[in-house]
């Protein structure tokens, strides 16, 4: 089902073209952000209660589409728009460079995150804690970018400021927001969110590794059986297994170059 939603030879290339520019999952879902507020606000506010994620909503009343649904009770503001223009922003550049199955695996862990922290302050017997919106998803894609492109140079105003520099700002105030409320619950939920993100594209780039058992070494292969140049194939199985980080230069090269290609094809 993966491979016929997500082939491996379009992770790389947009999910589809609008007046000749590239729509990638992550515009798409800044588009979904906008419609839901929308939806919030026909539906009202009591209806789309249902959809929020609580512990007793999820597991005392069986609402066990709340997990996935909390993010689409947005209710019409303008920091959520701005959340949206943000995520389309620096999700596509995040999903430019993880590629669509990677990007789908960050949104997937970002948006199960706080439910599983608020089950298990739920577990340990604690109540009264939710989770709705999509700004926490927007903060992590925020987050990620960060930690892909720490130097990377954004202007805030009248003053340009690398992402790292602004990420640890906003975890900042947060951070002290919730300490001055002393609001716990949040804080943590706060850690779980850029915890899970950082970790991610570090996962990804190949700083963390999950321990494994040893394998058996590799046979030997015929040098001579492996061709100098590796075809586009090649270059894709390469990153199903072991990521974007294990290319070369020159396979990075050949994989632009056919990605290129295919753009002018569609067009």
């Amino acid at each position: 089902m993966l491979n016929s939603w997500l082939p491996e030879s379009k992770d790389h290339l947009p999910l589809t073209w609008w007046k000749q520019h590239p729509v990638y999952l992550a515009g798409v879902l800044a588009l979904v952000g906008v419609a839901s507020m929308i939806l919030t606000a026909v539906l009202g506010y009591d209806l789309m209660g249902h959809f929020v994620f609580t512990y007793d909503s999820a597991f005392r009343q069986l609402h066990l589409w709340t997990p996935l649904t909390y993010v689409f009770v947005n209710p019409p503001s303008f920091w959520t728009l701005i959340g949206c223009l943000l995520l389309w922003n620096f999700g596509e550049a995040v999903e430019r460079h993880l590629g669509r199955r990677a990007f789908v695996r960050l949104l997937l862990l970002l948006l199960l995150a706080s439910p599983l922290f608020i089950t298990l302050f739920g577990l340990l017997g604690g109540r009264g804690f939710a989770c709705m919106g999509i700004t926490q998803l927007e903060f992590g894609v925020f987050i990620a970018f960060a930690t892909l492109y720490p130097q990377a140079k954004l202007s805030v105003i009248i003053v340009t400021i690398d992402a790292w520099i602004l990420a640890a700002i906003f975890v900042g105030i947060n951070a002290l927001s919730c300490i001055g409320g002393r609001d716990w619950s949040s804080l943590l939920l706060l850690a779980a969110n850029v915890g899970t993100a950082y970790a991610f594209i570090r996962f990804e780039t190949g700083a963390l590794k999950l321990p494994s058992l040893p394998k058996r070494a590799p046979q030997a292969k015929n040098p001579a059986k492996k061709s100098s140049t590796p075809t586009v194939d090649d270059i894709l199985d390469k990153i199903s297994h072991q990521g974007m980080q294990s290319l070369t230069a020159e396979e990075r090269r050949i994989l632009d170059k056919a990605s290129e290609e295919m753009k002018r094809r569609a067009n």
